[in-house]
């Protein structure tokens, strides 16, 4: 049998100290498990806005706004000169833009239409256009901040 000391030691460990280490443990599990889901959360949230803001767009009517900067409206005449030669070379590296953004545009489309469609295991066969669309949102950024400064040409 054990002696009347250590049992009351093993009463006092067992009754005192036990649910203070206990508890402290739960807290570190718990703060560490809401961090993680509290971060997934915020990356979450902002991939599917990124969804609702292309959608919000209304892409075609900016498809057509954008194809205007490029119609050929101004006569071809003109001497050529270094300035002249910088913005048509400028506005070159625009339209590869705005056919990028119209290519991922009709791409998203699909792969938007495709994802509809899936009824069995949508998650293995569903295409990524939470990327594509985090894409297209930046090249239009691009394009809007080269269209500025391809203004500032006129402006110089």
């Amino acid at each position: 049998m054990a002696s009347v000391p250590s049992q009351l030691a093993y009463h006092i460990i067992l009754n005192n100290i036990g649910p203070i280490i206990n508890s402290s443990i739960n807290l570190l599990c718990n703060s560490y498990l809401s961090s993680n889901k509290q971060s997934m959360h915020t990356i979450i949230r902002s991939e599917v806005d990124d969804e609702r803001e292309l959608d919000l767009l209304q892409m075609d009517r900016l498809l057509k706004w954008m194809r205007l900067v490029f119609d050929e409206s101004t006569p071809s005449s003109e001497p050529v000169t270094p300035r002249s030669e910088t913005q048509h070379e400028y506005k070159k590296e625009l339209y590869n833009i705005y056919i990028t953004l119209c290519t991922d545009y009709k791409e998203y489309q699909k792969w938007k239409k495709y994802n509809q469609s899936i009824w069995i295991l949508s998650s293995y066969r569903s295409k990524d256009t939470k990327s594509l669309s985090k894409k297209i949102i930046s090249d239009i950024k691009l394009f809007k901040e080269g269209l500025h400064m391809y203004s500032m040409f006129d402006k110089l």
